[in-house]
């Protein structure tokens, strides 16, 4: 009698093989995918960052930030609406302190996404220091 394809076993073998294969593969790309987006969240706190130094500088010209007043807090709504140098997300929340000495700034913020948080951070950033947000939104009074 002649053989023609698999028994029930062998493909159940397969099947089971392949299942194996795809939970291993699958943990693997999750994890990837997580990082690519805390990575993408690291992107847009550097560019908040950005946009408020800018934005200081500008200040320091129209004389809003001087040596006696070395100090500003920008909010999200001060950056995206008021100033225009950063484009508003869905979703995102909070502010960015400027400290100008001396021609140099020292710069901190604090930001939210709907599912990401980094609060009183630099342009160090890294996304260890990113933390999901389980609901909590980032300062927007720079404390």
């Amino acid at each position: 009698m002649k053989k023609n394809g698999f028994t029930l076993i062998e493909l159940l073998a397969v099947i089971v093989i392949l299942a194996v294969i795809m939970l291993v593969a699958g943990q693997n790309v999750f994890g990837i995918l997580g990082d690519a987006e805390k990575g993408a969240f690291r992107t847009e706190f550097i560019d908040f960052l950005n946009s408020a130094q800018v934005a200081a500088q500008m200040d320091i010209m129209n004389g809003k930030i001087s040596a006696g007043n070395p100090k500003r807090c920008y909010t999200y709504t001060d950056l995206t609406e008021d100033y225009g140098y950063y484009t508003a997300k869905d979703g995102y929340n909070g502010s960015v302190q400027v400290i100008y000495n001396n021609g140099d700034f020292e710069i901190h913020g604090w930001l939210s996404s709907s599912k990401y948080i980094a609060s009183n951070k630099d342009k160090n950033l890294t996304t260890d220091d990113i933390s999901d947000s389980n609901g909590a939104t980032a300062s927007t009074d720079c404390t």
